[in-house]
């Protein structure tokens, strides 16, 4: 496995840096071929203003559209952010994230298939059955774009998390509720990625998520760019990066790799010096029984707490929670202490950030 990580401080410095990540991992011709239709799968989460770290900055999907437009390729960008799927919705999102200037400046368009696509696995653990965004099976093949940040469940989400953004609109949510222990949810994560089979991940690691990822953490400067066939060595490799302990991260854990087997190209992760502050994520057993798992769940892992004044009563949370543990109050959510899962799509689903975890 091979990972090449560089340092760079600032997007208009990305295309040049990605070019060279294309040339160290084997050249673009490697990776795309003429007359190939090709989807660029960065992070879009809930769109939110590209200084917030949340989704992947639009000047670095511009850098990696510069460079393969070197080919004479259909490029397509898009993702299913959390909550339903629908043109309107995916226009809000991308025009909040700053996507729309993509169209304007580059020969790309954004994907507005709102259809969803079962794609078949008989070699996966966890399901056999995926429910896909259709564009995902109209293309020749796959570059994933995530952004390096953190996330109160699973403390790290990069390259292997950012996939779950192929899987159809709510069903992330119902996804969520069917695989609550965090080693079952990690390994539907592998299972997607599997199923998915990306081309190359390029992470836009230049201004970083720490604190209450996805979504509700604050923007950090790590200056790097990431990128790797192997979208799990990416993720090593960022975790190594930041300092986040890789035993916390249940997709790295459940994984049997050996990572000491990664060639670094260019840098090393010991390179960099960031002072990254990280949630505590998962503590429950991951192997015990679901009920036993629930039970340990609401002792040990925090509960979204509900920001009155922030709060704007849209009851996006209610819709996405998949346990039915949200009810509505004259001041807003609710939480069920019992029947929350600690998913935590409601605090990706916030538009105005009023649900968040403490962070350690």
């Amino acid at each position: 496995m091979e990972v090449f990580i560089d340092k760079c401080s600032d997007y208009r410095d990305a295309q040049k840096v990605i070019e060279e990540a294309f040339a160290s991992l084997g050249g673009l011709d490697k990776f795309v071929k003429d007359g190939e239709k090709i989807l660029l799968n960065p992070n879009l989460l809930k769109g939110s203003l590209p200084e917030d770290a949340v989704v992947t900055h639009p000047d670095f999907i511009i850098a990696v559209i510069r460079v393969l437009e070197q080919q004479d390729i259909d490029i397509i960008v898009g993702d299913s952010p959390a909550g339903p799927m629908s043109e309107r919705r995916l226009k809000k999102c991308y025009k909040k994230a700053g996507w729309l200037r993509i169209e304007e400046e580059t020969s790309a368009r954004l994907n507005y298939n709102t259809e969803m696509k079962v794609e078949r696995n008989e070699d996966t653990d966890t399901k056999k059955n995926f429910n896909f965004i259709e564009i995902a099976d109209e293309v020749d093949g796959i570059i994933n774009l995530p952004k390096l940040k953190t996330h109160s469940l699973t403390v790290f989400t990069g390259a292997v998390k950012n996939l779950f953004g192929i899987v159809h609109g709510l069903t992330k949510a119902a996804n969520h509720g069917q695989f609550q222990q965090l080693n079952q949810f990690g390994r539907l994560l592998l299972d997607i990625n599997e199923t998915v089979e990306t081309r190359l991940t390029i992470m836009d690691g230049i201004l970083a998520m720490e604190g209450d990822g996805p979504s509700g953490g604050s923007p950090i400067p790590v200056n790097s760019i990431l990128a790797s066939e192997s979208p799990i060595a990416c993720d090593y490799a960022a975790c190594k990066l930041t300092g986040i302990p890789v035993q916390k991260v249940p997709t790295l854990v459940e994984e049997d790799r050996d990572f000491d087997s990664i060639e670094y190209l260019k840098r090393r992760p010991s390179s960099f010096e960031v002072d990254f502050e990280y949630p505590s994520g998962g503590t429950v057993p991951w192997r015990a029984p679901s009920f036993i798992a629930s039970l340990f769940s609401n002792f040990f892992l925090d509960r979204p707490e509900l920001d009155k004044e922030k709060c704007i009563k849209c009851w996006k949370c209610e819709e996405i929670c998949p346990e039915d543990a949200i009810k509505r109050k004259k001041y807003g959510p609710k939480i069920s202490w019992w029947r929350c899962i600690r998913c935590y799509s409601c605090t990706e689903a916030c538009p105005e950030e009023a649900l968040s975890v403490d962070v350690e």
